[in-house]
């Protein structure tokens, strides 16, 4: 028994250790970069404004060429997956939005239902029918019943676009040929319409979009299990995906320390019970 408790706690302390060294080894890549960038890159980025309110009345055309405000959008206790990019995108765009549906066909909640996903063009000159023609490709892609309903591609004038740029932070600018550069990044906004989380690149894991949708919705979608998840784990923003913390993990080697001790007095209390019972028939007979 002392073995396996030991077991235990080494494998705690390891996992601890090794969180740490990473942390505290992890090189600084920032420094230096923005200088190396091309000049119409180096004003691209994200300003996070986690927690901040989407302005709900903007109002955009949807695929239909119908004015829709973005607050129409939002469902009670549905988030929303959002990402800005332009529909003409040779790569990046189509690349993300491809690696949003993939992962969301995997993670058990399905759009239209337990949440909605929007893509907002930053290109003015984008139109109703090619959002049209994009969407049509995401809902064949995803390949789930009902779930037209759920996907929204939105374009809009100028003003509009400036404004959800920047209240999400989301910084790009034009480069050449008519395109954009723009960082690779999607949010999860919460039902009311708040910024809940930034996931950044091009592929994303399936445990790290469903729980952030989980967190966005407070605990209305998904199941007690992401619940239990969501109180183990934390939001690594260096790793943009969830990580054990050391806290929780303390937490969670507690309670395994205490189900063992738990579980060997049960079994030392029962034994010993019926090694009294056998000595007590012995004296009997």
């Amino acid at each position: 028994m002392k073995a396996l408790v030991g077991i235990i706690l080494a494998t705690m302390l390891i996992a601890i250790g090794a969180q740490a060294a990473r942390a505290a080894w992890a090189p600084d890549a920032s420094a230096g970069a923005k200088s190396e960038l091309p000049a119409a890159y180096r004003n691209v980025g994200i300003d996070e404004h986690l927690n901040s309110q989407l302005p709900l009345d903007l109002r955009f055309f949807d695929e239909k060429a119908q004015y829709v405000t973005l607050g129409q959008l939002f469902h009670p206790n549905r988030p929303v997956l959002l990402q800005l990019g332009y529909l003409e995108c040779p790569m990046l765009c189509d690349t993300i939005s491809r690696g949003l549906v993939d992962s969301s066909k995997k993670i058990g909640l399905d759009i239209g239902k337990d949440f909605d996903f929007v893509f907002v063009s930053i290109d003015p000159s984008d139109s109703a029918d090619l959002a049209r023609l994009k969407k049509d490709s995401y809902v064949t892609e995803y390949d789930k019943p009902g779930s037209a309903s759920g996907f929204h591609v939105l374009v809009g004038r100028q003003t509009e676009i400036d404004q959800i740029a920047r209240a999400v932070g989301y910084r790009y600018q034009p480069a050449e040929n008519g395109q954009f550069a723009h960082p690779a990044v999607a949010m999860v906004i919460t039902p009311d319409g708040k910024i809940s989380r930034y996931l950044y690149g091009v592929t994303f894991p399936s445990q790290t979009l469903r729980l952030s949708l989980v967190e966005a919705s407070q605990g209305k979608i998904g199941t007690s299990l992401d619940q239990i998840l969501l109180i183990c784990l934390h939001w690594d923003p260096n790793d943009g995906k969830y990580s054990w913390a050391a806290m929780n993990l303390m937490r969670v080697g507690g309670v395994m320390t205490m189900m063992v001790l738990g579980g060997a007095i049960f079994w030392m209390v029962r034994h010993g019970s019926h090694a009294r019972r056998v000595d007590e028939e012995t004296e009997t007979n």
